[in-house]
This record gives C-alpha cells, structure tokens and sequence, in this order.
C-alpha cells in the first residue's frame, strides 16, 4: 500500500509474498478483498469498547481513537481505498455492506444499545439510522481527508445528542 490502491496489484504482492499469482487469489478475490483483510488485522484497536459511564464520554474516545488509527496507520488509506472500490464494483459493495459494515458497526452498536439501557437514549430510537448518522461524519471527513479537526468530534456529538433545532417543531 506504500504506492496507493492504484499501484498495488496482486501481481506485485504475489511477487512480494514468493507466491504465485493463483495462490494470492485462493485466499483473496481481489485487492479489495485482500485491502479490508488488512484493515481487519491492523485495525484491532478500533475495536477497544469504552466503559466511561455515559453515551458522550464513551462515543467520543471512539471517534478519538477512529480518527487517530486511521491518521497514523495503514488503516485510514486501506478503508478509502476499499470504499473506492465498491463504488467501482458492485461485487466488492455487496462483500463490504454484508461482511466488512456489519463488524464496524458491532462496537458503537453495542455503545447506543447501552446508552438506550441507561436511558440516556429514548427506547424507540432508531438505533440504525443513529448509527447511520455517526459513520456519515466520519466517513465523510475519512474521504475527504478531514480527520485533523479532532475538535470537530465533541461539537458533532454535542449536536448529535442535543439536536440542531432551538425547540420541536409541529
């Protein structure tokens, strides 16, 4: 990944590996196959579970922790890289939205349902789209190479468990 998603090829990690180029693609179907495997095994610390004792603490050292992995490891370039490519490749976007999204979403999943349990959250929150919500942020600054403004965190989940609006609307 030294050269970017465009100049790695199964080709160069075959010859990198000492392996034939059929031996590569037995274990991967693709690069982005083999990418979100690496992003899988160097990405372990994202899955850390805060236990701080309310819903802000706890989603904020998540995004804290996000931010930063993907700023100083391979991590951050190997997920715009495989998201890149499901937009290419409609097989690779149905791998990632059935297998690689659903184990992103284990630890703030688990975070939403224990802040619905200590009734931080409503009952009947839609827990998907509130999910939703917190991957659009920061995919969006992933992608678009914003992930220097960690102060951004703190007002988006500020805004994000105190909505945007001054009072309810009819």
């Amino acid at each position: 990944m030294e050269s970017g998603y465009a100049g790695l090829s199964i080709e160069s990690v075959a010859r990198r590996a000492s392996a034939s180029k059929p031996t590569i693609y037995r274990w991967w179907r693709n690069k982005a196959a083999l990418i979100a495997e690496v992003y899988e095994k160097e990405s372990e610390q994202i899955r850390i579970f805060p236990e701080l004792g309310s819903f802000r603490e706890d989603l904020s050292f998540l995004l804290h922790n996000l931010w930063k992995i993907w700023r100083e490891t391979i991590c951050g370039l190997a997920f715009r890289s495989v998201i890149a490519e499901a937009q290419l490749d409609p097989e690779t976007l149905e791998e990632l939205k059935d297998q690689f999204m659903e184990r992103r979403r284990e630890v703030p999943k688990r975070l939403v349902e224990n802040a619905v349990n200590r009734g931080e959250l409503p009952k009947d929150i839609n827990q998907d789209l509130l999910l939703d919500m917190i991957f659009g942020f920061c995919w969006y600054r992933l992608l678009t190479d914003q992930l220097r403004a960690e102060e951004d965190i703190d007002d988006f989940i500020n805004m994000l468990t105190s909505g945007v609006c001054a009072s309810p609307t009819a």
